[in-house]
């Protein structure tokens, strides 16, 4: 069995390189062919949602907690819980501890303003007290019932964007809601269970891109949901070395094509080479969409039943209705 050639970033650098006759051993120009070889990457990479950047990861939700009771001072972000937040397993036996970092606090008994949420934005795992992101706004309460959720969770750090969302035991798919819809609903909408629309926005550090970007859901979860998401991984490195670019190897020349397009315009004022090679660039580049379309692409694969046609010797004679028509369709098993 053949084993692909594998192209490094070290040789695609040599071969703009040669062809553009700089000698590998400058290293000045090679730092500036490195940085057009690395932009002619990223360009090819945000294009489309390629099936060489798709990636898999696995999410399941986390039981709510409600157990014991808490202490609240109206105007304070200071809360105190009589006992430290676990969730019950499935055969009520004590879980596991958890950092309740970013999840919502809810006082479903609160005399004011009963509906409002808070998320707690510092926490310590294994201690009874937690701060709030701002003060609480009810009635001054030391035994509240409550209910914590979370309803945000972490995407890994190279995810760029959400291609699938998949949850289990309903027909119909989650439904993928922008930041106003989603906040919309968590105003007044405080049901449990599995998860029916997703929306990604905010970081784990709020406004902070270096953390990791916030998966939200709702309704809130109440125990356990697997969640599995398809999603196009960002570039997690500049090419260097010996590092392989995340394109197929059958298409990696492309950035040759592609820099060499660049490079000779930029650095030799060579338009003529420059118009040849960029030629050369949107052929590849063109192949690589048409595999994207054949294979990556949905595309029905149901063929409806046509025997119950073919039993009729002729056609009807009186037009079909909207409901005779469809009363003609297979109906779907259950």
């Amino acid at each position: 069995m053949a084993t692909p050639a594998n192209l490094t970033y070290t040789q695609i650098e040599e071969r703009v390189m040669n062809n553009l006759r700089i000698p590998v051993s400058n290293a000045a120009e090679r730092v500036k062919v490195q940085a057009v070889i690395n932009e002619v990457y990223r360009d090819i990479c945000a294009k489309q949602d390629w099936w060489w950047l798709k990636k898999e990861v696995i999410i399941n939700t986390t039981p709510k907690i409600e157990t014991g009771t808490v202490s609240l001072t109206q105007n304070s972000t200071s809360v105190t819980f009589t006992d430290i937040p676990v969730f019950q397993n499935p055969d009520g036996t004590t879980g596991a501890q958890v950092d309740i970092t970013n999840w919502m606090l809810s006082i479903p008994g609160a005399a004011s303003d009963p509906l409002a949420l808070y998320r707690l934005n510092n926490y310590t795992l294994g201690s009874v007290t937690a701060t709030l992101e701002g003060a609480y706004t009810g009635v001054t309460d030391t035994a509240a019932g409550y209910r914590l959720y979370q309803d945000a969770y972490s995407l890994p750090v190279d995810c760029g964007k959400i291609l699938s969302f998949q949850r289990f035991g309903e027909v119909l798919p989650a439904q993928r809601v922008g930041i106003e819809q989603m906040l919309q609903v968590k105003q007044y909408d405080r049901r449990e269970g599995r998860p029916e629309m997703y929306s990604v926005y905010d970081f784990f550090g709020t406004g902070d891109p270096m953390t990791r970007r916030q998966l939200q859901i709702h309704p809130f979860p109440d125990k356990m949901y697997r969640m599995q998401l398809w999603y196009k991984q960002s570039l997690n490195t500049e090419l260097a070395n010996q590092v392989q670019p995340f394109i197929p190897d059958d298409y990696r020349q492309v950035l040759v094509y592609g820099s060499l397009s660049r490079c000779y315009a930029i650095f030799l004022n060579d338009l003529d080479r420059s118009s040849y090679f960029l030629n050369m660039f949107n052929d590849v580049m063109a192949l690589m969409s048409a595999q994207q379309k054949e294979y990556a692409d949905d595309k029905s694969q149901i063929t409806p039943d046509m025997t119950m046609y073919r039993r009729r010797s002729r056609r009807p004679r009186t037009a079909y209705t909207l409901g005779s028509w469809f009363d003609t369709i297979p109906s779907y098993p259950p």
